[in-house]
């Protein structure tokens, strides 16, 4: 009888394999040859390195959202560019003069209930003439003044008695502050060369607020006719003087 030897043990598996190490820093993985940074093939085995340089091209790519947003802020600096020549332009065009028609305070100080403070486009072309039609109605004014009660060429005239006419008014005084500032006025007027000089008190006349001793200059059958004289009455030293009508 014979005896079979043993079968032989199984193979056993050789042990696995180190992996290789990994490549040192600054060199190629592939051949190991050294490199500088951020170069992108090996010099020796043309092998593409993954370096930092790579990762940043990869940045920059159309599939990269950082390429997005670099486009998005090439767009903001070019409208922010657009915007500032377009305010330079319209800041030139200001200084130019064609921004628009300019602006100028009115400003009324009398007791009318009618007249405003506020801004014009234009200026009041429509109530005051060239100075050459200033003087116009010098024949009316030799009419109207026999009609004026004076006592002398210093004296203050007296509003006529049942006249219903216009006159400029130049200063107007509270009547709770006296008559005082009122006459001053008129005194300055008539130094001034104005004529037909007088105060009444705007209580006595319907047309009129009530309460004010006013300063005021002409006696004219027409509003025209004080109107056109305006211009004179501010021209010596009376600035905000204006046309009223005077009416018992």
């Amino acid at each position: 009888m014979t005896v079979e030897p043993p079968p032989p043990p199984p193979p056993t598996d050789p042990e696995a394999a180190p992996p290789p190490p990994a490549p040192e820093p600054g060199h190629c993985p592939t051949c190991g040859a050294p490199h500088e940074p951020f170069q992108e093939y090996c010099l020796e085995c043309g092998h593409r390195l993954p370096s930092p340089y790579g990762i940043r091209r990869e940045m920059w790519t159309r599939e990269s959202p950082m390429w997005l947003w670099a486009a998005l802020l090439a767009l903001l600096l070019v409208a922010l560019v657009a915007g500032a020549v377009v305010a330079i332009a319209a800041a030139r065009n200001g200084d130019d003069g064609q921004a628009g028609p300019s602006v100028g305070p009115v400003v009324s100080t009398g007791p009318s209930t009618t007249d405003t403070v506020g801004i014009i486009t234009q200026p009041p072309t429509v109530t005051i003439n060239p100075p050459t039609t200033t003087f116009a109605p010098t024949t009316t004014l030799s009419t109207t003044s026999t009609t004026a009660t004076t006592t002398s060429s210093n004296a203050n005239v007296v509003w006529p008695s049942g006249k219903d006419g216009y006159s400029i008014f130049l200063k107007s005084v509270p009547t709770n502050e006296g008559r005082s500032q009122a006459d001053a006025a008129a005194d300055r007027a008539r130094s001034n060369g104005l004529t037909q000089v007088g105060v009444l008190n705007s209580s006595d006349f319907s047309s009129l607020n009530p309460g004010y001793w006013v300063t005021f200059t002409g006696i004219y059958d027409t509003e025209s006719e004080a109107i056109n004289a305006l211009p004179n009455a501010r021209s010596k030293g009376f600035p905000t003087a204006y046309s009223r009508r005077v009416a018992d």
